[in-house]
């Protein structure tokens, strides 16, 4: 039959301290739970892309309808769509403006502008009339240059502003 050798606790080659082991249990329990909510979080889309990030804002007249990602990641692509109803036969103009201009970069524009100028950190975009009226959707491919908390207007011809707030991460 074999010997199993036992020691005692006072012979142990490591002192071991209760406070740290009280820690270190801890941060088992609870650090795997915490770590599965912030997967979640981000599978969801609270720091990017996802159902918590997507949002849809209109106008008070119904006129303009705006879909934005309210949070982002600097340096990475972020989607807008403006739709707008214009009357037939008329121009429209598309005025971005607050912290728009400083903050981010614009990749893609479609449709392309007829015409467009800068003004006092904003920039205004002017389209051709559309015989048709109607709905016309303007989408941007754009880029934060900087991180922190963003408010951009956006104005259709000089009906009132349609602010956005928008967070992005480092």
């Amino acid at each position: 039959m074999p010997v199993i050798k036992t020691s005692s606790p006072h012979s142990a080659p490591v002192a071991e301290n209760i406070f740290w082991l009280r820690v270190e249990n801890a941060a088992r329990q609870y650090g795997f739970v915490l770590l599965v909510l912030l997967l979640l979080a981000g599978f969801c889309g609270l720091f990017s892309k996802g159902v918590f990030s997507n949002a849809h804002l209109a106008s008070t007249d119904g006129k303009v309808d705006v879909d934005y990602e309210r949070f982002g990641r600097n340096q990475s692509d972020m989607d807008l769509k403006l739709t707008l109803n214009a009357p037939p036969g008329e121009n429209y103009t598309v005025t971005l403006g607050g912290q728009f201009m400083d903050t981010f970069e614009i990749n893609a524009l479609y449709p392309q502008p007829w015409r467009f100028s800068s003004h006092d950190g904003s920039m205004t975009l002017e389209f051709h009339d559309q015989p048709e009226g109607g709905q016309h959707t303007l989408w941007l491919s754009i880029q934060p240059r900087r991180w922190g908390n963003v408010v951009s207007t956006l104005r259709i011809n000089q009906q009132p502003a349609v602010s956005l707030t928008q967070f992005i991460y480092p």
